[in-house]
Formats: structure tokens, C-alpha cells, sequence
């Protein structure tokens, strides 16, 4: 056991500090997704996707803007994924002008906010309860991408019958999508017309996050991890949290709220570019779920610094499901959707060491954009994002998903 894990244990036995209280002065923090969609003035519908292995993902729709009605003629479709430990409230959480989702629907597009499985718009499947059944929650992101992401794109094509989407992924969006879309034995890339990735991962081998702290040999991650959180949902103790966000902020902490909230410690707690009254809206939608066997693949995949599907714990378990002893690799090579590459500086799990692996493997590049400045979430959150990449990435889809 090495030195940083000896330290995590002797700390976790120390701290008894429960989590702090968040201060919620801003309505929008006790807003669900639909409540925040519809006190901005937008229409919101509310639909159920069920993958083939019977996971009900809660998918969520802006038909149109603020001047629109149901007579309005309805835009093309886009579909905006969310990333690692969020929801589709990041696409709505700023206002209107500064919002994705909201500046898409008010040009005309048709919006679609999509949820992973086992986060908290996606609690539910046809057979087990995500509260009492360890079997809900044996999913990583492998399954996202082979089942979730095909199963809301069919969906939303068969509910508006065209036969093409637009496709914007964040963070674990990017991921999920870079995985199907090479995947030569699923045609879903084929109705995907554009595709635009904001803090792209694929390979994750230089992350900056305090999670690689809780790293060990790799033999015994998955162990040490079932431990440390159990087998079901990723919901790290106050302690934990504590302990973590020393590492991210310093002694000092530059914001308790930020540094204690796990998006924060996975994306990077800089708030330069954030509104600061806004910071309560945020934290008090996310985290928002996921599996701890999701957070597992993560931290495989940062020891191994390989795109590659979840590692079993024995050669024979990966031989039972994939038929091989060693997790396959996934390829972005294959990969033709014309595809536009938003990438940052300060983006501790998109760390621009690992985005290199895209850009040396992509043939379906279209655009590219580096911001130096910018950290993990300043994509969905920072109040310049509607100029510093909003603008571009719109007027790059328009060439191959015009609004009509």
C-alpha cells in the first residue's frame, strides 16, 4: 500500500467534520430541470427512453424558444450530453443568453437534454430498484455508450422523424460518443450529421484531479475502491470530500462550497470565469449521480492512459465478457461524423496532454478551438462561453446541421 493511500486512511480515521450547509440564497437551486426550463420562459417536455437492457432514462425537450408556440415549425434536432457526475441542468443553468440549450432553441433548433443512467433524472429501470438492488447500479461507462447514447438518438429520430441529429457532448458526453461513434459494429454514427466535443476525453492518462490520490496498483483499484464506496452509488462521505478538496484548493480554500463539491474536485475549483452568484445554483444541482463501477473505469483508464473498456478484476471475467483476457480497445479512427474539437488549458480531467490521442486519431475533423484560459466546466458554466465558444460552434454547425 503506498505512502498517499496510508495518508488517505489516517485522515478519513481523523475527520469527523460533516458536510457543510449550502447557502441557498437563488431560487433556481430548489428548481428541478423542468422548473428551471420553464421560469426562463420555455417550453419543457418530459419524455422516457428505455434502453435494451431496461434502464428508463429521463430525456428532456425544448421544442422551442421563448417567442415560439406550438405552431411554430419545429427546427432540427440536437441532442446535448452531459458530463461525469452531471445532469442535463448543466445545459440550463446560467440564463437564457448564456445557456446552451437556451440559445439553440431561441435560433429555432429542436433541443434534446439527455441523462446517463443512475443519475438523478435517470433512477429507474424496468426490473430493479436503484435503492435496494446492487445489480442497478453494475454499469460503467461502456454501457452508456453501447446502450444509453443509441437509445435516445433512435428515440428522438422516431419522435421527430427526421433522420439525422446534431450531437453536443461535455466532458463524459465526449467520451461516450467518441466510444459508439467508432464502434464499426453500430451504425448509429450514420445519423449523426455533427458533432461538437467540449473538454473531449478519450484517453485520461495525465488527469489533474485529486481522484488520482485515491490510485493504487491495478490489481487492486477495483478492490480498494469497492472498500472505500461500496458497490452501488458513487456518494463519497463529508470526510472524504474534505480530505479531496484539500487537495484541490490548497490549505486555503478558495471557495467551501466549490471545494468540497465533487465537480468541482474532478473539473477544477478556478472560478474565473464563472458568475460568483451563481456558484450555490451550481453546487446545489451537482453532483449528480453515477455508479461507483463508472468511477472505477475512470480511474482504470487514468492508470493505463488507454481507451479501453472495463478491466474485470481476473483475465477469466474479462474472458466471460468479452471473450478475451485483456478489456478491447476503442478506436476514434473509424470515426466519420464531421466533428469540431473545443479543448482548454486549466482543464484538470481534459488535460491537454491526453487531448493530443484525439487529435492524432480523428480523421472527421472539422474545427478545432483552444482555450488556454478555461477549466473543465467553464464549457457549460463560464458567463463568456456564449462568445469564447457558443458562436463558433454554432456557425460550424449550421454548415453540416443547418436549423432547417
Amino acid at each position: 500500500m503506498n505512502l498517499d493511500i496510508i495518508h488517505f486512511l489516517i485522515v478519513l480515521l481523523c475527520f469527523t467534520i460533516t458536510a457543510s450547509q449550502i447557502h441557498k440564497t437563488d431560487p433556481d437551486c430548489d428548481l428541478n430541470i423542468t422548473q428551471l426550463i420553464q421560469s426562463k420562459g420555455y417550453k419543457c417536455e418530459e419524455h422516457k427512453v428505455i434502453t435494451n437492457d431496461g434502464y428508463i432514462l429521463g430525456v428532456f425537450r425544448i421544442p422551442y424558444g421563448r417567442n415560439g408556440s406550438s405552431s411554430t415549425s419545429l427546427g432540427r434536432p440536437v441532442l446535448l450530453q452531459h458530463g461525469l457526475l452531471d445532469a442535463a441542468t448543466t445545459w440550463v443553468l446560467n440564463f437564457p443568453e448564456q445557456s446552451l440549450a437556451f440559445i439553440l432553441a431561441d435560433m429555432g433548433y429542436d433541443v434534446w437534454l439527455g441523462n446517463m443512467r443512475g443519475n438523478r433524472y435517470s433512477r429507474a429501470h424496468v426490473k430493479y430498484n436503484p435503492n435496494r438492488d446492487e445489480a442497478f447500479w453494475d454499469f460503467s461507462w461502456d454501457d452508456m455508450a453501447r446502450d444509453d447514447l443509441p437509445s435516445m438518438i433512435y428515440y428522438i429520430l422516431n419522435a421527430t422523424k427526421h433522420i439525422q441529429i446534431g450531437y453536443i457532448g461535455h466532458s463524459q458526453g465526449t467520451l461516450i460518443a467518441f466510444a459508439e461513434f467508432g464502434n464499426l459494429n453500430n451504425p448509429v454514427q450514420n445519423n449523426v450529421s455533427f458533432y461538437a466535443s467540449l473538454a473531449p476525453i478519450a484517453q485520461i492518462g495525465h488527469q489533474r484531479t485529486p481522484l488520482k490520490y485515491l490510485d493504487t496498483d491495478s490489481k487492486q483499484l477495483e478492490r480498494y475502491w469497492h472498500k472505500l464506496f461500496g458497490r452501488n452509488e458513487f456518494l463519497p462521505a463529508s470526510n472524504i470530500l474534505k480530505w479531496l478538496g484539500k487537495y484541490a484548493c490548497g490549505e486555503f480554500f478558495i471557495d467551501r462550497l466549490m471545494c468540497e463539491n465533487m465537480l468541482f474536485i474532478v473539473g477544477g475549483p478556478d472560478k474565473k470565469n464563472l458568475n460568483a452568484s451563481r456558484i450555490p445554483v451550481y453546487t446545489s444541482h451537482g453532483p449528480s449521480g453515477t455508479s461507483v463501477k463508472n468511477m472505477i473505469h475512470f480511474m482504470q483508464c487514468g492508470r493505463s492512459n488507454r481507451f479501453q473498456a472495463y478491466n474485470y478484476h481476473t483475465p477469466e471475467e474479462n474472458q466471460l465478457h468479452y471473450n478475451q483476457t485483456i478489456p478491447p480497445m476503442y478506436s476514434i479512427r473509424s470515426m466519420k461524423v464531421p466533428t469540431a474539437v473545443f479543448w482548454a488549458g486549466e482543464d484538470w480531467l481534459a488535460d491537454p496532454t491526453d487531448v493530443t490521442y484525439v487529435f492524432d486519431n480523428i480523421q472527421s475533423l472539422v474545427y478545432e478551438k483552444y482555450v488556454p484560459h478555461y477549466n473543465h466546466f467553464d464549457f457549460v458554466w463560464a458567463v463568456s462561453a456564449n462568445k469564447v465558444i457558443y458562436e463558433d460552434l454554432i456557425n460550424v454547425m449550421q454548415k453540416y446541421h443547418p436549423i432547417q
